[in-house]
C-alpha cells in the first residue's frame, strides 16, 4: 500500500519535517532510548517535546488519512458489540458506527492497517473506513465505552439507592454508592460533584464543561454520605460548624484521580463540593486549545522573548495554567533551563524543574523566585501572582534578564496593568518588563454529532454586529452530548503585546481606556471579537457567548 510505504519514514524525521522538533530533541531522545528501549515517538511524548495529537496528525498527513478526536464521537452500541474490549485494546482501535456503502468507521492508532482492515471485514463483513486517532485517547475510550456498555452505572446507582434506603439500621456501607457516583461523574466528563442538602432531599449535581447539571435527588437519610466523604478526605467528622478542606485519591477505570473535597456549612447541613482531577493530564497544544493560527505565531514570539513578564489572566477555571504549559512546550527545552513553582503541580514534564509551594515550610511563590535566581534559570514559571511581594519578586526577576510566566486574576488583558499597579508595581518597571498578556475564557463547543444550521434572528445579528450572516449553528442534543447540544470546550481570548507607544502610556500612568484605544488602533482584537469569529465558523453558539460574556 502507498500509505504503508510512507509510514516507513521514521517518526522522528516526520516530526522534524513538520517543524515540531529539532536535532537537539532527537539527540536527547536517542540518549534516553539507549536506557529505556522505548519507541522514539513515545520518548518524544514523555519528554514533552510533542503531544500524542502531534504524532497522530503527522501520521494522518503522511498516510493521507483523516484525523478524528475520539473525545468528539460517541460509538454506536451495536457497533461496539461486534468486537470486545481486549480485541480493541490489542489492536489499538475504536469502532464507531456503520456508514453508507458498506463501511464501518474505525478510529485507530495501529501501525498494522492491513491487519485491522482484515479483522473488521471478518467480524462485520464491512469495509473499514480508518481514521487516525491518538493512542492514549483510544485506549482510554475503549475501556470507558466497554465498561459502561457492560455496567450501566445509572441503573447500578438506582439499585444501590434502593438497597441503602431499605437499610434502616445504617449497616450497609456507602462505599459502593460512592464508587458508582464517581464513575457516573467520569462518564459525564464532570469536573466537580456537588452534594447539596435541601429541606426535604439531598441534591446531587455535576459541573460539566463549566455548567451545573442536576443529576438526581437522595432522601435525607443519606446524610451519612457526607460523613463518609469527610472521613475519606481526612476531615474532622465532629466539626460541623466550620468549612473544611481535604483530599484523597482513587482509581477509576484504570486511571488515577485526585479528589479535592471542600465543605461549607449551610442552613440544611454541610454542602460538599468534590473536584475531580486526573492524576495524569494529557498535554495539549495551542491549536488544540482553540487559538487561531495567526495568534499562535504571535504567542510563540511572546513566549520566546529573552526576558520580561508574560501573564495569563481570566477567572478561576478558565484554563490559564493549561495555556501556560502549552506555550512552555513551544520552547526549546533542550537549550533552556525552566523552573516552576506551582500549587499544585498539574502537568509533569521531565525536562522542566517543577516545585510545589509549602507554606508551612516557608516555601512560597515569592521565596521560590529568590531561590530560583541562584539556579541559572532562563524561564521562571510562577503559578499565580496574588500579592504584592510575589508581584515585586516576579517583576524584579524579569528585570534581571529572565522570562517570567505567571497568572493573574483580571477580566481583561489591559486590566492586568492597573491590577499590577494596585500591587505597588511602579509604572516605569511595568513599562520596561511587560512582554505580553493573554486574557481568556472557556466556552462550550457545539456538539459535532448533532450540530444543525439555522437562520439567525435579528437580535442575534445585532448582538454579533454583522447583519450579513445568513446561517448560524447550534446543537440539537444527542446521546454523545447527553442532550445538551455541547461537547467539550474551546477558548475565546485576547492578546495584548505592548509596543513602544503603549509602553510610554504605561510609564505615564495613562488610564485603561486610553491604552485600550491605542491597542485597538494597532491590531488588538478583544475577547468578544474572537468569540464572534468562532460563532461564524460554527464552533460556538450565540447563546453560549451570551452565557459567558453577557450582553
Amino acid at each position: 500500500m502507498e500509505g504503508a510505504q510512507v509510514r516507513k519514514k521514521p517518526i522522528g524525521v516526520l516530526l522534524q519535517d513538520k517543524g515540531l522538533i529539532n536535532d537537539g530533541h532527537i539527540q536527547l531522545a536517542l540518549q534516553d532510548q539507549k536506557v529505556t528501549s522505548e519507541k522514539l515517538g513515545e520518548i518524544l511524548e514523555r519528554l514533552g517535546f510533542v503531544s500524542q495529537y502531534d504524532v497522530a496528525t503527522t501520521i494522518a498527513d503522511q498516510d493521507k488519512r483523516p484525523y478524528m478526536d475520539v473525545d468528539q464521537v460517541a460509538p454506536d452500541e451495536t457497533t461496539l458489540r461486534l468486537f470486545n474490549m481486549t480485541m480493541c485494546l490489542n489492536g489499538n482501535f475504536l469502532p464507531v458506527r456503520r456508514e453508507g456503502d458498506g463501511e464501518l468507521l474505525v478510529v485507530s492508532a495501529s501501525d498494522d492497517v492491513d491487519s485491522l482492515e482484515r479483522l473488521v471485514n471478518q467480524r462485520t463483513g464491512l469495509r473499514a473506513k480508518i481514521v487516525q486517532g491518538e493512542r492514549g485517547k483510544i485506549q482510554n475510550s475503549v475501556q470507558y465505552y466497554y465498561y459502561f456498555l457492560e455496567n450501566p452505572v445509572e441503573k447500578l446507582i438506582e439499585q444501590e439507592i434502593r438497597l441503602l434506603g431499605a437499610d434502616a439500621d445504617g449497616v450497609r456501607s456507602m462505599d459502593t454508592f460512592i464508587s458508582h457516583l464517581f464513575q457516573l461523574a467520569v462518564k459525564n466528563r464532570a469536573s466537580d460533584v456537588h452534594i447539596r442538602p435541601m429541606d426535604l432531599t439531598i441534591s446531587v449535581a455535576f459541573r460539566v464543561d463549566g455548567v451545573m447539571r442536576s443529576m438526581f435527588s437522595l432522601p435525607l437519610s443519606f446524610k451519612r454520605l457526607i460523613t463518609t466523604l469527610k472521613m475519606r478526605a481526612d476531615m474532622d467528622i465532629a466539626e460541623q460548624r466550620l468549612p473544611q478542606d481535604g483530599s484523597f485519591s482513587e482509581v477509576i477505570l484504570n486511571n488515577n484521580y485526585d479528589f479535592r473535597v471542600s465543605t461549607t456549612v449551610c442552613p440544611f447541613g454541610e454542602n460538599v463540593v468534590i473536584r475531580l482531577l486526573p492524576a495524569k493530564g494529557d498535554f495539549m497544544g495551542l491549536q488544540q486549545l482553540g487559538f487561531f493560527e495567526e495568534d499562535i505565531k504571535r504567542l510563540k514570539q511572546i513566549f520566546n522573548e529573552p526576558f520580561g513578564i508574560v501573564l495569563l489572566t481570566g477567572p478561576t477555571g478558565s484554563g490559564k495554567t493549561t495555556t501556560l504549559y502549552a506555550a512552555v512546550r513551544t520552547l526549546d527545552l533542550t537549550r533552556k533551563h525552566v523552573l516552576t513553582v506551582e500549587n499544585p503541580i498539574e502537568y509533569r514534564i521531565p525536562l522542566i524543574r517543577q516545585t510545589q509551594i509549602n507554606d508551612r515550610a516557608g516555601y512560597t511563590f515569592s521565596s521560590a523566585i529568590r531561590f530560583f535566581l541562584r539556579h541559572d534559570p532562563d524561564v521562571i514559571l510562577v503559578g499565580e501572582i496574588r500579592d504584592g511581594e510575589t508581584a515585586h519578586t516576579a517583576v524584579s526577576a524579569s528585570e534581571t534578564g529572565h522570562l517570567v510566566l505567571s497568572t493573574l486574576h483580571t477580566n481583561t488583558a489591559v486590566g492586568a496593568i492597573p491590577r499590577l499597579r494596585s500591587l505597588d508595581i511602579p509604572s516605569f518597571m511595568l513599562s520596561d518588563t511587560l512582554a505580553g498578556v493573554v486574557s481568556q475564557r472557556l466556552v462550550r463547543r457545539i456538539c459535532p454529532t448533532c450540530k444543525e444550521a439555522y437562520r439567525p434572528s435579528p437580535a442575534e445579528l445585532k448582538y454579533l454586529g454583522d447583519e450579513t450572516i445568513e446561517a448560524l449553528y447550534r446543537g440539537k442534543g444527542c446521546e454523545a452530548c447527553h442532550g445538551t447540544g455541547h461537547l467539550g470546550r474551546t477558548l475565546i481570548y485576547e492578546i495584548l503585546r505592548p509596543n513602544r507607544e503603549i509602553r510610554a502610556q504605561i510609564a505615564r500612568d495613562e488610564q485603561m481606556d486610553v491604552i485600550l484605544k491605542t491597542a485597538k488602533r494597532t491590531g488588538f482584537r478583544d475577547v468578544f471579537a474572537s468569540a464572534v469569529a468562532k460563532v461564524k465558523n460554527g464552533d460556538v453558539s450565540v447563546a453560549e457567548v451570551v452565557r459567558v460574556l453577557g450582553y
